[in-house]
């Protein structure tokens, strides 16, 4: 084989894995990168026509036998002639041979690619395995090819010798030549006819697999657009639920203040209630009583009557009403008789009986009227005693109304009372109750602070000694003099890594070990603005409800830790956006960095009274110039990547998953340093290392700058060169290199920004990452870029390199 041809065959592309990412501007959680099926490799016709190319030129350097010598002047030797035609036919035999494993090959092509239908993940092994078959056909085409030359040169030199012998030979020697030729070209006619059959038939069904795969990515991108707005729905609807739920737990709250509130109300009613009762209870005893005596005297009334009756019995005798009818009747009947006798008696008796008729009928008249009178005044009499019963019982009623008024009217006084006294404590209450009780207790400075600038390197050394000794955490050297530089640099720290690599524990540990101050605030998953950051105004309460994050700058700025470093850590910073919530945070670190001055995060509006003493205006929260900012970050499902702002904003570690364990002597405490003393040493560090921050931006802005430009397209501002300017001495400073300060900037400020890049190619990368050793010794001769080295390592390995 040429080689041409070797190079031909070498340059075969093996299977890539394809990375699908979000589009620019949306996050994509950990796991959703899908390996895509691995592309078909071109191995198919071309590689067949190599291989009956390099038979061919292994022959001659063409498809066809070489011509017949020319017919020697003497005659051929028999033996000879049967040597040479017996390599000759050797040589046939090999081609045939040839064409035979060029027909495996192809069936064996075909095999691998109908294979390559039911699964895509073999598609490169298969590729590799048919390029090894390839390779050993060609091999053998090669030693046969090999054999064949060889045969024909020993076939030119006896007919060379046999030239002059045999004419006639020769003769019949090109005959036979011809015709093998002929046969030849039938062959390779019927084996590139074939071929080109085969060719088609493949292009056909590597279109097919290609639509297949195509179809394939497009139902996968369609399922993952789908899952991604079922996950970013449910994300709403949770921080919606979240959020009603919060907004409940705060109506829970008020409702259980004013539950307290009536259940004492309440209580002082029921006394009240109790004493009306018991009031009404007499009054009910009072007229019962009172019923009681109208009751007795109408039995009294019933007894006179009784009396009376028993009188007019008396007077009627004991004879029953029908006795007195009958006596009656009988009188009349005397009366009728009596005037029967009238007509005959004499005229005085007639005028007696008349007189005597008539003062009956009189006095019947008035026993008559007085009965009627009698009734009347009992009726009045039962009217007055009933009227004189309902008068007492409403004296009795307005007695007991007269004493609830009573005590109503001293219940409203007490209560106006204490409405009045709420009013006036809470006119003369801060509406900012954590702050201002900060005010009145961590108002005295700390007079035990270090102020002598520390010496890095033995800082660093101790520092990891105690938080070992104290901890058990194993952090590295370089791991803590990034994270000290870190801090000359930026006030923003971003912490990513794994979970369980002590993200959290850095910051606070090293706060601990050096005598600085740190709080851990949570981040909500539905944190969406600033308020939910720092807290929000209730006008009703009139009170201004400080969060966590605000507690601790404000508490950073008290006395009691204005002069020494304090931390303030963002625990699992991506659950939620940090573009949205820290926006406010955000602007204020940049307004400071470009104007060198502090600045507010405002918290209000309008300002409220009495404010908190370090509020600016009542109303804007200073952010003190000894608070760092550290963000943890995990990368998985749950979590949103961060946006290039902030990545720039930021000093960014990733920690590694396992750290090396070391034993250390027990050493002292450190003495708690201060915040000026620790400013004192970055500004000596960079005092001191002015020449290699020089040689720095120098390596960032020359050949470097232009190779990222051209071939990434990737550019950086003056904010990186400000940085570089104040991370670089610190991290040689406390015992690091010039090469460990540049590489870590560099991989995590510029070749960060190749990630998701789809439309960069694979050979860019490489080609970097194989000059990288080169153009660093333009910075360096000392050590390599391994970060860097790192993560175009891990960018290839994304695309499917090896």
């Amino acid at each position: 084989m040429s080689k041409a041809n070797r190079r031909t065959a070498a340059n075969i592309p093996t299977a890539r894995r394809t990375e699908t990412r979000p589009a620019d501007g949306q996050a994509a959680p950990d796991g959703a990168l899908d390996e895509a099926p691995d592309e078909a490799p071109d191995v198919t016709v071309a590689k067949v026509d190599e291989t009956v190319a390099a038979a061919a030129a292994a022959l001659g350097g063409d498809d066809r036998l070489p011509d017949p010598p020319e017919p020697p002047a003497g005659g051929v030797d028999a033996a000879t002639l049967t040597e040479a035609w017996r390599r000759a036919a050797q040589a046939e035999q090999a081609f045939k041979d040839l064409g035979a494993d060029l027909a495996d090959l192809q069936v064996r092509l075909a095999g691998e690619l109908a294979s390559q239908r039911d699964t895509a993940a073999d598609l490169s092994a298969r590729s590799q395995r048919l390029e090894q078959a390839e390779q050993q056909a060609e091999q053998r085409a090669e030693q046969r090819a090999g054999e064949a030359q060889e045969a024909q040169e020993a076939l030119r030199l006896r007919n060379a010798e046999l030239d002059e012998r045999d004419s006639r030979l020769l003769s019949a020697e090109t005959a036979l030549l011809v015709q093998q030729q002929r046969a030849k070209e039938d062959l390779l006619a019927e084996v590139r006819a074939e071929f080109a059959a085969t060719r088609d038939r493949l292009a056909a069904q590597l279109r097919t697999l290609e639509e297949e795969v195509e179809r394939n990515q497009a139902r996968a991108l369609e399922s993952l657009a789908r899952e991604r707005d079922d996950v970013a729905a449910e994300r709403r609807q949770v921080a919606q639920e979240w959020q009603l739920v919060r907004q409940r737990t705060a109506e829970l709250e008020a409702r259980e203040e004013d539950l307290a509130d009536a259940r004492t109300l309440y209580a002082e009613r029921e006394q009240l209630a109790v004493a009306a009762a018991t009031e009404r209870w007499q009054l009910r005893c009072s007229q019962l009583e009172s019923l009681h005596r109208g009751a007795r005297e109408h039995a009294d009334d019933l007894e006179r009557q009784l009396a009376q009756r028993a009188a007019a019995d008396r007077a009627f005798g004991t004879r029953s009403p029908d006795q007195v009818l009958a006596e009656l009747e009988r009188l009349r009947a005397d009366s009728a008789e009596l005037r029967r006798l009238e007509l005959v008696a004499p005229d005085e008796t007639r005028d007696r009986l008349i007189a005597v008729e008539q003062e009956r009928q009189r006095l019947q008249e008035g026993r008559t009227m007085l009965l009627q009178q009698n009734a009347e005044l009992q009726r009045e009499l039962s009217g007055h005693q009933i009227t004189a019963v309902e008068l007492e019982r409403l004296k009795v009623s307005k007695a007991a109304m007269s004493a609830s008024v009573e005590a109503y009217a001293a219940t409203v006084s007490d209560l106006e009372r204490q409405i009045t006294g709420l009013i006036h404590r809470r006119d003369s209450e801060s509406p900012f109750p954590e702050c201002s009780r900060m005010d009145r207790e961590l108002d005295e400075a700390r007079e035990d602070l270090d102020d002598e600038p520390p010496h890095l390197p033995d800082l660093i050394t101790r520092v990891r000694a105690l938080i070992r000794q104290q901890h058990q955490l194993y952090y590295s050297p370089a791991d803590l003099r990034c994270f000290l530089a870190g801090l000359a640099a930026t006030r923003l720290h971003l912490l990513q890594g794994i979970s369980g690599t002590g993200k959290t524990q850095l910051p606070q540990r090293f706060a601990e070990a050096i005598g600085a101050a740190s709080v851990v605030v949570s981040v909500g998953a539905d944190w969406r603005t600033p308020q939910d950051l720092m807290g929000y105004y209730n006008a009703f309460e009139r009170r201004f409800y400080e969060s966590e994050f605000t507690q601790a700058v404000y508490r950073a700025q008290c006395r009691a830790h204005a002069d020494q470093p304090f931390f303030v850590v963002l625990d699992e910073m991506n659950l939620s956006h940090p573009e949205q919530y820290f926006n406010d945070v955000l602007s204020a670190l940049e307004r400071e960095a470009k104007r060198s001055e502090r600045t507010d995060l405002v918290l209000m509006t309008s300002a409220v009274e009495p404010p908190p003493r370090l509020l600016h205006d009542g109303r804007r929260l200073p952010v003190p110039g000894n608070v760092w900012f550290v963000g943890t970050a995990n990368h998985d499902e749950t979590t949103l990547h961060f946006a290039d702002k902030t990545y720039d904003r930021a000093h960014v570690m990733e920690l590694p998953a396992r750290y090396e364990r070391f034993q250390t002597k027990p050493v002292d405490p450190l003495p708690s340093l201060s915040w000026p003393a620790l400013e004192r040493s970055f500004r000596d560090a960079r005092k001191q290392h002015i020449p290699d921050v020089a040689a720095a931006r120098k390596f960032l802005t020359g050949e470097f700058a232009d190779r990222m430009l051209d071939d990434f397209d990737v550019a950086w501002g003056n904010r990186l060169n400000w940085q570089l300017g104040a991370y670089v001495p610190v991290v040689q400073a406390a015992g690091g290199d010039l090469t460990e300060a540049v590489d870590h900037i560099i991989a995590t400020k510029i070749l960060r920004k190749l990630r998701g890049r789809h439309d960069l190619h694979r050979d860019l990368i490489e080609r970097l990452r194989d000059d990288l050793p080169g153009l660093w010794q333009k910075l360096s001769a000392d050590g390599v870029p391994d970060k860097s080295d790192r993560v175009l390592w891990r960018e290839l390995r994304d695309r499917g390199a090896s």
